[in-house]
């Protein structure tokens, strides 16, 4: 086996690694979001390479593991897979992201269309043999129908953990670690901070919603469309009653891929019944509604950098709260919400008079869930990828007495 690390490497965002066996295979192939200045086509997308490829296999939806797929399909088409419900989002996201890009996007709507038509779905457990390469999908319960991408050849098996939670969430079962993994790609988001405990995080929501309502205000949860928007309006049908909940923005065409994919969610009956009791926000009127009275309104986008959430953010009554549940990348609107009481919109600096606040979420495992599955994977090599600390993690996983590495963008790997 041979590893390229084209994306990810030292770095959060645009995932890819090659991996070549007798296969020449791309594990993601990602977007890197840049904010506070308008990013070269260089520092979005991959590192480049020059060799055919024989398939790409997507662990999940989100942009920054899927977001530079269509352009595969501006040169000779590939087959790639993944999960249903995976392709369904993925390909929102695209459409959703060549608006916002336009024309400095690098792809267009017909490439879109070529990738949906080269896409054959994966389940969970199902054995893809291409060559003699076998390709295996495990849950990876991090957001719908995400996956660790176990690749076999030759006696030797990779594993690549993409973005993974081995805690249960409202929406989804932990992560299992899987037995025989000689060497191991693993995503280190978190490798230096831990995650508080997800009931104590969804006390403490609960409490500021309520008391945000019994003083007569609103609660603004700007969140991300794919996982959490979900995960929070099941968290408000478990413990709120009779306080409207409402849903806004790309968060309900997800919300009905998940209705749609009941398969892939933890209580599947709890969710739609959560899903049913919320207002799916379809009109000014629903908009006014929201803000008029004591609500919660759930509203991309989750770092308030776009989507219906900044219009909301205008028109909370007194005595109103933000509650960020996401991690905000400085320099967002997010980030300067609850660093600096500011917001810009169209251009311009506004104060921010509601309060703001953090209550973690997160969907990655935390610090002592990745030096955990090291243990018990017990590969001979681990190659850290998704992270700003990776080099420092990778040190102190030496100093434990596993062959860590982790790899800049460009940087070849032979196992």
């Amino acid at each position: 086996m041979r590893i390229k690390c084209l994306g990810a490497g030292q770095e959060v965002g645009r995932s890819c690694f090659m991996v070549e066996t007798d296969q020449r295979t791309l594990f993601d192939y990602g977007l890197k979001i840049h904010t506070g200045h308008k990013a070269t086509r260089q520092e979005m997308t991959p590192f480049p390479y020059q060799e055919n490829i024989d398939a790409m296999i997507l662990s999940h939806a989100h942009l920054d593991h899927s977001g530079f797929i269509p352009e595969l399909y501006t040169r000779p088409p590939v087959n790639w897979f993944g999960t249903q419900p995976t392709m369904e989002i993925a390909s929102l996201l695209w459409a959703d992201s060549l608006k916002i890009m336009g024309e400095d996007a690098p792809y267009q709507e017909m490439h879109i269309n070529r990738a949906e038509n080269r896409y054959t779905p994966l389940v969970y457990e199902q054995t893809l043999a291409l060559g003699k390469t076998d390709y295996t999908l495990h849950d990876a319960g991090h957001i719908l129908g995400s996956a660790m991408i176990k690749a076999k050849y030759e006696g030797k098996t990779l594993l690549y953990s993409g973005d993974f939670k081995k805690s249960d969430t409202r929406m989804h079962k932990g992560a299992v670690t899987p037995d025989d993994i000689d060497y191991l790609i693993l995503e280190s988001t978190y490798s230096n901070r831990e995650h508080p405990e997800r009931e104590n995080s969804e006390k403490q929501l609960i409490q500021k919603i309520e008391e945000t309502i019994d003083e007569g205000g609103s609660v603004l949860l700007p969140a991300f469309a794919v996982g959490r928007s979900q995960e929070l309006i099941s968290i408000l049908h478990a413990n709120l009653r009779g306080i409207p909940i409402f849903l806004d923005g790309m968060s309900k065409a997800v919300s009905n891929i998940y209705l749609n994919h009941d398969e892939y969610i933890k209580d599947p009956k709890t969710f739609s019944e959560a899903a049913h009791n919320t207002i799916f926000v379809g009109s000014s009127r629903d908009r006014r509604d929201a803000t008029n009275e004591p609500s919660v309104i759930v509203s991309t986008a989750g770092m308030m950098e776009g989507g219906p959430a900044l219009s909301y953010l205008q028109h909370l009554s007194p005595n109103s709260k933000l509650i960020f549940t996401g991690y905000n990348v400085e320099g967002t609107n997010g980030w300067r919400i609850l660093n600096q009481n500011k917001v810009m919109i169209d251009g311009y600096e506004l104060d921010v008079s509601v309060p703001a606040e953090y209550i973690d979420f997160s969907a990655h495992v935390g610090r002592t869930g990745l030096i955990d599955f090291v243990k018990k994977t017990n590969p001979e090599k681990v190659i850290l990828n998704h992270g700003d600390n990776t080099i420092a993690f990778a040190n102190e996983l030496s100093h434990m007495g596993f062959d860590a590495v982790a790899p800049a963008n460009g940087d070849v790997i032979d196992l």
